[in-house]
């Protein structure tokens, strides 16, 4: 499987139309198995999307968040549609934090995780986010 981050630009049932980082034009990719009608994908998300299929695959899907509040133990973001949530800061990715950033966050099956700072729409660190994300769609799609 190789990965590249990629922010969806529209959707329809079967796919998304994406523009993969450090690229200025949009390719079509569809929907993996494990994403198709169970993971809703909207435009201005990103996406990890699968290169290595034919044709490419989105197979994991971040939201954009707003930290609202941070103290010792827990961060509560908003998703921008009025929902809060509590997420897990990461200590394999070590972000400074403040109130009102924009992130970008997901489940991993274990818990909800902040996974890094968004700054022009894009992620501030999206090679170190690669490597960490990496393993854990692995081991979630060999299962």
């Amino acid at each position: 499987m190789k990965l590249e981050l990629a922010i969806v630009l529209a959707c329809k049932k079967t796919g998304c139309r994406v523009s993969l980082l450090g690229d200025n034009f949009p390719i079509e990719v569809r929907y993996s198995a494990l994403v198709q009608d169970r993971i809703m994908i909207q435009p201005e998300q990103m996406v990890a999307v699968n290169t290595e299929a034919n044709p490419p695959e989105i197979v994991w899907r971040w939201i954009r968040a707003a930290v609202i509040e941070i103290n010792a133990n827990i961060t509560v973001v908003d998703d921008m549609q009025g929902h809060p949530a509590e997420v897990s800061l990461i200590p394999d990715l070590p972000l400074p934090l403040k109130l009102n950033d924009e992130i970008w966050t997901c489940g991993t099956g274990r818990d909800y995780e902040i996974h890094d700072i968004i700054i022009d729409g894009k992620p501030r660190h999206p090679n170190r986010l690669l490597k960490y994300i990496t393993p854990i769609i692995e081991e979630i799609y060999r299962q």
